[in-house]
């Protein structure tokens, strides 16, 4: 039987290329609507290089509802060379708007801006609001932070426009007596689901008017505002399951009250009131000592904490305070976050008292930031362990091998004290030794 003979490398490269140039393209026969659902989940630059492919693919990356402009990775150089932001600024700016003339989408699912931008660009950002709503979007998103990661200076900030909501005033100023005129795009605000402002200012009167105007909002996150005083999240027709409120410096009050939210974030504890929520199930609070956001979250009388299955704090000190603290039965508690600034051998037993009080604690995380660590020779205190059969979980971030982090650990059963041990000493056994605790 004779052989067969071989191809060369090149002669069969030849002859795939030739079929690959004749086969069918089958995805371009696909329905526009296919098409387009397709791109939207490519960035708004990587749908229009789809143009390119061919004249059935030239128009189609204009109808994808999904307008994601997140250049934040671009930041790194303006990070480095100051001076470029604002050359950066207008260049992001020209893209945008190019962008949005040739967008022929009727309805928008997500309309994302995320630049470092500020008050310079007030005028396009607020005809980049006027496209959006016109389009029914249904997730708006202003994430306008510093280098893309620290908040605006407060003097800098952009503005929201009130006036696009028909309220006659701008942020700061006093209100007329026209307060309630019928905004122009007023049938388009109703179908936004997510708002998220950052580096934004922002006011209470314009995060109320999306509350109690637009039916299907869910998701409120407002950070770095400094023109937002006071805020009220009222009433059981409400449909908002999660708000935050991160580093508002001007709020004066927040008040949460006779309405289904699930999970809420604040850095204004002290400032917060909050009574008769049912459904809330998680929350993360911080900015103040333990003591004043114990207080605000547990007032007399109140079963907040005794609801709660995720409690996170963030607190400048006073974690001392924890060991003072009666805490009542965390019954439905199954994860606890700490996250507090450590200084010298400060005891973190206080901790315990939480998990003591919480018998389905499945998972406890304890975050030391430190301003001045050091060790000392103390003796470690005495603590009664814990009987928890459901902890599984047990992390510890900051570790600096103080006295006080070996006292927590002590008080905590045997597996999550062996898979401690286990994190404490590998770093000090060679690489070519196993490391088993018994």
């Amino acid at each position: 039987m004779a052989k067969r003979p071989q191809l060369s490398n090149n002669f069969a490269l030849k002859k795939c290329s030739r079929r690959a140039c004749t086969a069918k393209d089958r995805i371009s026969q696909l329905p526009d609507d296919i098409l387009v659902h397709i791109l939207s989940f490519l960035s708004v630059k990587e749908a229009a290089d789809t143009s390119v492919l061919s004249k059935r693919w030239l128009p189609l990356w204009r109808y994808v509802p999904r307008l994601d402009f997140d250049a934040t990775k671009q930041l790194g150089e303006v990070a480095v060379h100051e001076k470029l932001q604002k050359r950066y600024m207008k260049k992001y700016v020209r893209w945008v708007n190019r962008t949005l003339r040739m967008c022929k989408a009727q309805r928008l699912d997500l309309f994302r801006v995320r630049f470092d931008l500020n008050e310079l660009a007030q005028h396009d950002i607020d005809k980049w609001l006027e496209f959006a709503f016109s389009r029914q979007v249904q997730r708006l998103e202003l994430d306008l932070l510093e280098g893309g990661e620290r908040i605006q200076a407060s003097d800098y900030c952009y503005t929201f426009p009130a006036q696009l909501l028909g309220l006659n005033h701008c942020a700061g100023q006093p209100q007329s007596n026209n307060v309630h005129k019928l905004p122009p795009l007023w049938y388009n605000f109703k179908s936004v689901k997510v708002l998220l402002f950052k580096s934004v200012h922002v006011t209470g009167e314009v995060l109320e008017f999306f509350l109690h105007n637009c039916p299907f909002v869910e998701e409120m996150v407002v950070h770095g505002s400094g023109t937002l005083v006071n805020l009220e999240v009222v009433g059981p027709s409400l449909k908002l399951k999660h708000l935050e409120i991160w580093f508002c410096l001007g709020l004066k009050s927040l008040k949460i009250c006779d309405t289904n939210i699930v999970t809420l974030r604040t850095s204004s504890a002290h400032k917060l009131l909050l009574s008769n929520v049912p459904m809330l199930i998680e929350v993360d609070v911080g900015g103040h000592p333990f003591r004043h956001i114990l207080d605000t979250i547990m007032p007399r009388g109140s079963c907040i904490l005794s609801q709660l299955e995720v409690l996170k704090i963030h607190a400048y000190g006073g974690l001392e305070y924890l060991e003072h603290y009666k805490f009542p039965q965390l019954a439905k508690l199954k994860k606890f976050v700490v996250e507090v600034l450590a200084k010298e051998d400060m005891s973190v037993l206080g901790c315990t008292h939480v998990i003591g009080a919480a018998p389905q604690l499945k998972e406890f995380e304890l975050k030391l930031l430190w301003v001045d660590p050091s060790r000392s020779e103390r003796e470690c205190r005495k603590a009664v362990r814990c009987p928890l059969h459901h902890l599984k979980v047990l992390r510890l971030s900051g570790y600096y091998g103080r006295t006080s982090e070996v006292e927590l650990v002590r008080v905590a059963p045997d597996e999550i004290l062996r898979n401690f041990a286990k994190l404490q000493l590998q770093g000090e056994v060679p690489p070519h030794i196993e490391l088993v605790i018994l």
